[in-house]
C-alpha cells in the first residue's frame, strides 16, 4: 500500500480523500488543537505530531510513518492569500510553504501534492506561485500547478482550490479529468451531471429556524446520499440550526431560491441595506450579490467558508427554511460522510477550512496511476529503522 505523510492536515479532508483512493496515511502534522482532536478521533492509529512544522525533521516523520514515504501531501496555512481574509502580505503564515519544501527535500518522496487557495496563484503578481515552483525545482523536482473545481469531481459545491503536483520521477505530471459537468452538457460529454443541493441534502429532516434532528427523513435516494451514509451511525450528529437575528430574518424570508439581498426591492430593505445597493452614479453595486443568498435546490452550493452559520456573510441560507446551513449540511456539501466525527468545538472553522474529500480523492487517484506507471523505477523514500 502506498504511504503518504500529511503536513498541515487540519481536520483531515485531504487525508480522507487519499485514503478513499487507497493510500495509507503514515503520519500527520498540525498545530490547531481542535482540528488535531478531530483528526485523532477519525484516525486513531495514525502517528500525529501537534507541533510547529518548523521544529520537525524529516527523519522523525519518516520513522513515524514506518520508514517509508511515497508521497507528501498537505496545505500550508493560506490566510495571507485568501480572498475571504485580510490578505496581509506580512502574515508569517505566507511562508510556511518553505517548511513544506524543506521536509520534502529531507524525506525525498517520489511525488508531492500541495494544495492552497486560488488567490495564491495571482497574489503579488504571482510572486508566491513562482517562489514555490522555484523552490521545488531547486530541490530536484519538476512541478506544475492548476486550479481545480470541486464540483467537477462530484462535490456539490462550486469551490476552487489550487493544487501543486511535483515529482522527482521522469513521468508526466497530470491532473484528474472532470467526472461531472453541467446537466445540459452531460449527454454530449458522457459525464455525470453536477451533484445538486437537493441531491446532497434531500434525505435530511426539516428542522425549522432553531431546531435540530438526529434522525434521517428518508432512505438514501441517490449515489451521493449512499456515499455520505456509508458506515453512518444510527444517530445523525451536528444537524442543528443556529438562531437567526430578527433583522436577518426580516430579510431572508423575502429572498427566493437562487437569489440574494439584491433581489429585494429597495423600499422593503432596512435603510443600511438601501445604501449598499447603488454607487455614486446610481448604478447597482456589483458586489453584495451573495449576501443573504438562498441556495437553490437545483444547483450545487457556493464555496463553504468558516462562516456558513451566518446568513449575512455569504450564500448560506437554506433553500427552503429560514435559517443558515447546519454543520452537518455544510459537511455534506464539502463531501464529508456522516460518519466523520468532528469534535464539536469550532466546527465551522474545521469544516470551512477543509479540502473536500472527493476532490482530494480525484487528485489521489491520478497520482496513484503514476505509481503504477513507475513500475519500480523509482523507489519510495526509505530509512533504516533501529
Amino acid at each position: 500500500m502506498l504511504t503518504a505523510i500529511d503536513l498541515f492536515c487540519g481536520a483531515g479532508g485531504l487525508s480522507y480523500g487519499f485514503e478513499l483512493a487507497g493510500f495509507r496515511i503514515g503520519a500527520a502534522v498540525d498545530t490547531d488543537p481542535v482540528a488535531a482532536a478531530t483528526y485523532r478521533r477519525q484516525n486513531p492509529e495514525t502517528p500525529f505530531f501537534m507541533e510547529d512544522v518548523r521544529r520537525l525533521k524529516g527523519k522523525g516523520l519518516l520513522k513515524a510513518a514506518g520508514g517509508r514515504c511515497d508521497l507528501i501531501i498537505g496545505g500550508p496555512s493560506c490566510q495571507g492569500f485568501s480572498t475571504h481574509g485580510k490578505r496581509d502580505p506580512n502574515d508569517p503564515r505566507n511562508y510556511l510553504f518553505r517548511e513544506f519544501v524543506r521536509l520534502v527535500r529531507e524525506i525525498r518522496p517520489a511525488w508531492v501534492v500541495m494544495e492552497n487557495v486560488k488567490g495564491l496563484l495571482t497574489y503579488g503578481r504571482g510572486r508566491y506561485r513562482d517562489e514555490i515552483h522555484g523552490s521545488f525545482r531547486r530541490a530536484g523536482y519538476r512541478i506544475e500547478s492548476r486550479v481545480l473545481r470541486a464540483v467537477d469531481y462530484g462535490v456539490p459545491q462550486f469551490r476552487e482550490r489550487l493544487f501543486f503536483v511535483a515529482t522527482r520521477t521522469d513521468l508526466t505530471i497530470s491532473f484528474p479529468a472532470p467526472t461531472h459537468c453541467p446537466p445540459e452538457m452531460a449527454p454530449l460529454l458522457g459525464l455525470t451531471p453536477y451533484v445538486t443541493v437537493q441531491e446532497a441534502l434531500g434525505d435530511l429532516r426539516s428542522i425549522g429556524a432553531e431546531g435540530e434532528s438526529d434522525v434521517y427523513d428518508s432512505p438514501a435516494r441517490n449515489d451521493f446520499q449512499r456515499y455520505v451514509r456509508r458506515h453512518a451511525r444510527k444517530v445523525l450528529t451536528l444537524h442543528r440550526a443556529r438562531r437567526v437575528s430578527d433583522l436577518a430574518m426580516s430579510i431572508i424570508r423575502r429572498v427566493p431560491q437562487g437569489k440574494g439581498l439584491r433581489s429585494i426591492p429597495p423600499a422593503e430593505l432596512p435603510e443600511r441595506f438601501r445604501r449598499m445597493r447603488t454607487i455614486s452614479n446610481g448604478q447597482l453595486r456589483r458586489d453584495c450579490t451573495t449576501l443573504y443568498y438562498r441556495l437553490s435546490l437545483e444547483r450545487p452550493a457556493y464555496t463553504i467558508t468558516c462562516y456558513f452559520t451566518n446568513v449575512s456573510s455569504g450564500p448560506f441560507v437554506h433553500p427552503t427554511e429560514n435559517r443558515a446551513l447546519t454543520p452537518r449540511e455544510a459537511a455534506r456539501l464539502q463531501s464529508f460522510p456522516d460518519c466523520y466525527e468532528f469534535v464539536d468545538k469550532q466546527v465551522q472553522r474545521q469544516i470551512g477550512n477543509a479540502v473536500p474529500p472527493l476532490l482530494a480523492r480525484a487528485v489521489a487517484l491520478e497520482v496513484a496511476r503514476k505509481f503504477k506507471d513507475t513500475a519500480g523505477r523509482h523507489e519510495p523514500a526509505r530509512m533504516r529503522l533501529a
